[in-house]
């Protein structure tokens, strides 16, 4: 009788412990599979250099970025595109977990969004036709016709630069990086901001017949922004900040901003007051 109750009891051991077992397989299992697997990106159709398509293929320096990062974590990178006013649209709506488009960090951006680790610090210039030797300093477009894309940081800056430099300017909003562009070509616009890479980029290519003026405006942080208090957003957010400080650390990032602009703007600048 009492050997077979231990034979009883033994069994219910052993059956026990592989229950649990089981259980624990079962568990990571679980959490494996609930791990995102998809990122979804809403990037810029048209934003050259950033990301734009061209001949039907999307191009940019942000699509060699998330093609990196997916390298690095395996996650499955799909790109919804459009113009820049509509991207964080797409985040917002749920149709997409970031925005990829150098967007820069910003305290109003900040409020609404969390934001991965910066992956690139860029300053932000002025930029005028070729011609107008007459603009050296920010005070220096007083009066002046001032254009930015809708959506973008540059109206939030000319208005940072008509407050500190006590001057007025005539700011007027495009739909489109493009319609910008084409604007400043016909001369319907004396001054457009952009990122110093974006800048060189199209002034090196004859994009634009222009220069940047010398002074800075500031230099800014560009990062990607996630939907607050989401689950998912925040492991997504967790999983892209660890690839991009695996690639600030390994060159990865360096090795792409060269390609574009022939310089790195992956590492934060050292005695530079960095925008917020």
């Amino acid at each position: 009788m009492k050997k077979a109750l231990l034979l009883l009891l033994s069994v219910c051991v052993i059956f026990g412990v592989t229950a649990c077992g089981n259980n624990e397989k079962n568990s990571a299992t679980q959490e494996k599979s609930s791990a995102p697997t998809e990122i979804i990106v809403a990037s810029g159709s048209s934003s050259v250099p950033n990301s734009y398509i061209e001949n039907g293929i999307h191009k940019g320096h942000e699509v060699d970025i998330w093609n990196a990062i997916s390298e690095k974590t395996g996650l499955k990178v799909k790109f919804v595109t459009g113009e820049f006013n509509t991207l964080f649209g797409y985040l917002d709506s749920g149709k997409a977990d970031t925005v990829g488009n150098a967007i820069t960090l910003n305290a109003k951006r900040k409020e609404k969004y969390d934001f991965s680790e910066p992956y690139a610090y860029i300053p932000e210039k002025l930029v005028v036709h070729s011609n107008r030797t007459d603009i050296k300093e920010l005070k220096d477009i007083a009066g002046m016709t001032c254009g930015f894309s809708s959506g973008s940081n540059g109206g939030n800056l000319f208005k940072q630069i008509a407050k500190v430099q006590d001057i007025k300017i005539n700011l007027v909003t495009f739909d489109s990086s493009e319609l910008l562009n084409e604007a400043f070509r016909q001369g319907k616009v004396d001054v457009m901001i952009f990122a110093g890479a974006e800048a060189a980029y199209k002034i090196n290519n004859k994009v634009l017949d222009a220069r940047m003026v010398e002074e800075d405006i500031a230099v800014g942080a560009k990062a990607y922004p996630f939907v607050k208090g989401n689950a998912k957003s925040e492991e997504l957010n967790k999983i892209v900040t660890k690839a991009i400080k695996e690639m600030q650390q390994d060159g990865t990032l360096e090795k792409i901003y060269s390609k574009w602009y022939g310089m790195d703007f992956s590492k934060k600048p050292a005695n530079t007051k960095i925008t917020d």
